[in-house]
């Protein structure tokens, strides 16, 4: 929800600091996204039935709220392209 709001502000204010803000944010979600995933895969190891049994849906939804992320943060991109400090090289760029 932070990411969202933020994407928001970023479109609406056209702030390049917050833009590169965001972008820090994108790279926290996936560091987030990539250690639920290992600990999905840490019970599916261990064999915890619930874990087995929803596997499918734990994997969509977490690739879904990547996506929904990826969508709140590229305000950001467009933001840094279009300022004059080249603030777009210095960062990550979409994936």
């Amino acid at each position: 929800m932070a990411n969202l709001r933020l994407g928001l502000s970023v479109f609406l204010s056209g702030d390049p600091e917050s833009a590169r803000q965001l972008l820090r944010e994108k790279r926290r979600f996936r560091a987030q996204e990539r250690r639920l995933a290992h600990a999905h895969v840490s019970r599916l190891q261990r064999k915890i039935v619930q874990s087995i049994e929803t596997s499918s849906l734990h994997l969509e939804l977490i690739a879904d709220m990547k996506r929904l992320n990826s969508l709140f943060c590229s305000s950001a991109y467009a933001v840094l392209e279009t300022t004059d400090t080249g603030a777009l090289s210095s960062e990550s760029q979409p994936e």
